[in-house]
């Protein structure tokens, strides 16, 4: 059965039967080794209008170690696309129908009219015990300047999935780099202000961090706090500012390259 056929069986797509609406968008897929825990991309989700969505594997895909084709998308060379939001991706929505889905749109800081792409660019799509997630590639206006919002990573392991009580949106953190990380040593870690340890910045952005570093300042700022009752991955949601160099476009170097 084809991608197009599957999403388009109604017991088996309802989710992807909602319209994106006002956001179209692309979406870096990452898989995550279920024994090292390192997060690799492997693939790029697009929405857009007269587009539909479509899913292509980056040429790396085949390199990473453990990694194979998602049933779903079985062929590493062809483009799938479909009207609906593919299963894959719908199933990490959660549905407007849910007592708790204005908690959830609470949780990840978006407005009641947020779209399911929005809620899936922000949530990440991450689910408990899932090795796939996705990141939205950050945009960079015409004169250089590029903000970004993520989720910290790794708050459970840093911080035992404690924060500051006194952490509080607008607060200035701090970033540091951490070469003694024994599964990535070029990851960099999201501090208080005070320099406590929080978590740590996505692997999928350490590049365009470092670019932005490269050219100068970087401003990282609390933009919105849960508390313990929230899962560790939605804990903290920051933003990163910064400016970059004359046509720089993020994730699209060859590592970024799809079939």
């Amino acid at each position: 059965m084809s991608v197009e056929e599957v999403a388009a069986r109604p017991d088996r797509a309802v989710a992807g039967t909602w319209d994106a609406g006002r956001s179209p968008g692309s979406l870096i897929v990452a898989w995550q080794h279920p024994e090292t825990r390192l997060i690799a991309p492997v693939g790029l989700l697009e929405h857009g209008h007269g587009l539909g969505y479509r899913f292509r594997y980056l040429q790396c895909a085949s390199r990473v170690d453990g990694f194979l084709p998602f049933l779903s998308f079985p062929e590493y060379q062809r483009a799938y696309t479909s009207e609906h939001l593919f299963p894959l991706f719908s199933q990490r929505i959660m549905s407007p129908r849910r007592p708790d889905f204005s908690q959830f749109l609470h949780q990840l800081h978006l407005d009641e009219d947020a779209t399911p792409w929005e809620q899936l660019a922000r949530s990440e799509g991450r689910r408990t015990g899932d090795t796939v997630q996705v990141f939205p590639i950050p945009t960079v206006h015409a004169d250089g300047w590029t903000s970004c919002r993520f989720l910290v990573h790794g708050i459970r392991h840093v911080a035992g999935g404690r924060l500051p009580p006194s952490l509080t949106p607008g607060d200035e953190l701090k970033l540091q780099d951490d070469p003694a990380n024994l599964v990535n040593p070029e990851a960099v870690l999201v501090c208080s202000r005070d320099g406590e340890r929080l978590g740590y910045v996505p692997d999928l952005l350490l590049e365009h961090l470092r670019v932005l570093r490269d050219t100068g300042s970087v401003c990282l700022t609390v933009e919105h706090v849960n508390g313990p009752e929230v899962p560790a991955h939605l804990r903290l949601l920051v933003r990163l500012d910064g400016h970059a160099p004359a046509g720089y476009q993020p994730m699209s170097g060859p590592r970024w390259q799809t079939y």
